[in-house]
């Protein structure tokens, strides 16, 4: 299905390319999916332990970004080649035959924990209910869908402002990696943070943090590349925290539901947690959408300053004021080190009593 998405027939219609692309990105996001929930289900039993889990995830969240990083490569290759879909062509053919290879060795390797094994939900709608009706889960899984809206926009929206607005297409996979090696470089400091100060608290500081700088990328004038590189630097320094911290907090809140309910439901926590990040997604891909629909936007071609500033407000205003929010709405959040150790113990007991 990747290989389907950047290798179209040349010859078909807009209508049937328009079907072709749609088939392809169901096809590949469905099967994203169906390997991600199992892929973050097992990474939440990997260990009991409050901290070592931030580690786990934190060496995950790099490795995530990490990959990310050759993709804003990949776009800057095609945008400079003589013919860019035969460059599109080329990447995706062996970008798709090692990721096939690389995919494969997890399954592999890994495996549910014995004691774990067997104990799930009854049924789907259980599990689900249990999920929304978690309290600890219904805040984390709203957080992770807003810090989602917010980091959605730089993958999406860099491309056009580096060309029509900062006026750099030079710079379209640059810019976008210096938010990855920064967001990288400052996982581990996070999870010692959070080690010292506490999950909550680090993760409110620094979705603050990543709210600012991305909301100060309005103020950029054209051409003045030295503060967009030192905003979106500091925006990935930001968010490397909830990369470690959302899927570790979500370990701890699966332990809550297990306190509650005497069951196992790391795939259905993962299934919900997903769906929650990809209608982010969806919605930052719709507001775009419509934003280049009812604009001047003419693709190539010198912008106005209404689209101009359209594009400023969007890629600056949205993660300001979904980041802010979500670290006021996180500030509810309950389940802290001491309560999570309660319930530990609670449930190492309950395993030792049986």
């Amino acid at each position: 299905s990747f290989v389907m998405i950047w290798l179209p027939p040349a010859s078909l219609s807009s209508v049937a390319l328009t079907a072709w692309v749609a088939v392809a990105l169901f096809g590949f996001y469905t099967a994203f999916t169906a390997y991600i929930v199992p892929h973050m289900a097992l990474g939440a039993e990997l260990t009991k332990d409050h901290h070592e889990r931030s580690r786990i995830f934190g060496v995950r969240g790099a490795a995530f970004m990490l990959g990310i990083a050759p993709a804003f490569a990949g776009m800057q290759i095609v945008n400079n080649a003589e013919v860019p879909r035969d460059a599109a062509a080329g990447l995706a053919l062996g970008i798709a035959a090692l990721v096939a290879v690389v995919l494969l060795v997890p399954p592999g390797v890994l495996r549910e924990r014995r004691e774990f094994q067997g104990r799930g939900a009854k049924g789907l709608r259980k599990a689900i209910r249990d999920v929304l009706g978690n309290p600890h889960a219904r805040v984390l899984i709203f957080v992770q869908f807003i810090e989602m809206m917010g980091a959605g926009v730089l993958g999406i929206l860099s491309p056009y402002l580096a060309e029509y607005v900062w006026k750099r297409p030079d710079l379209i996979g640059p810019l976008p990696a210096v938010f990855v090696g920064a967001t990288v470089f400052s996982i581990p400091l996070w999870v010692y943070l959070s080690r010292r100060f506490g999950k909550r608290e680090v993760w409110r500081v620094a979705m603050l943090g990543a709210g600012l700088s991305f909301g100060g990328t309005v103020f950029v004038a054209e051409g003045a590349i030295g503060p967009i590189v030192v905003l979106l630097f500091f925006a990935g320094l930001s968010s490397g925290c909830g990369a470690a911290m959302g899927p570790s907090v979500m370990a701890d809140v699966i332990d809550y539901d297990e306190y509650q309910s005497g069951e196992r439901k790391e795939g259905a926590y993962s299934a919900t947690n997903g769906f929650a990040i990809k209608a982010a997604s969806a919605i930052i891909i719709l507001l775009v959408g419509v934003f280049l629909q009812v604009s001047d936007f003419t693709p190539n071609t010198e912008q106005t300053e209404g689209t101009k500033w359209g594009f400023r407000l969007i890629f600056a205003g949205t993660p300001f004021t979904v980041y802010i929010a979500g670290a006021w709405i996180f500030g509810h959040f309950k389940l802290d080190e001491a309560e999570h150790a309660r319930i530990r113990a609670e449930l190492d007991a309950r395993a030792n009593a049986d």
